[in-house]
């Protein structure tokens, strides 16, 4: 069975898709990752992010399963959320 560290993020070329962290925020039969990551359009062009991706995944026979996803388009986004959970921080 596939251990959610060794979890890729599916892309159709390393080149285009950098995960900078990750974060397993929930394990179990159903487990929630964050990944930070940074994109790029062409190969030559400057990486764009960070941007915030939270994926939820199914444990299934062949390992996990994505089942949803979550991605922040704009690197504020990212700002404007840690911001929320900080003055949300009981």
């Amino acid at each position: 069975m596939t251990d959610l560290d060794d979890l890729r993020l599916a892309s159709d070329d390393d080149e285009f898709l950098e995960e900078l962290g990750r974060c397993v925020l929930s394990e179990g039969p159903w487990a929630s990752i964050a990944f930070l990551v940074q994109t790029r359009r062409e190969p030559e062009v400057p990486w764009e992010g960070p941007f915030l991706w939270l994926h939820r995944y199914q444990r299934v026979r062949e390992g996990w399963k994505l089942v949803s996803k979550f991605h922040t388009t704009d690197p504020a986004q990212l700002s404007r959320l840690a911001g929320a959970l900080e003055a949300w921080r009981p």
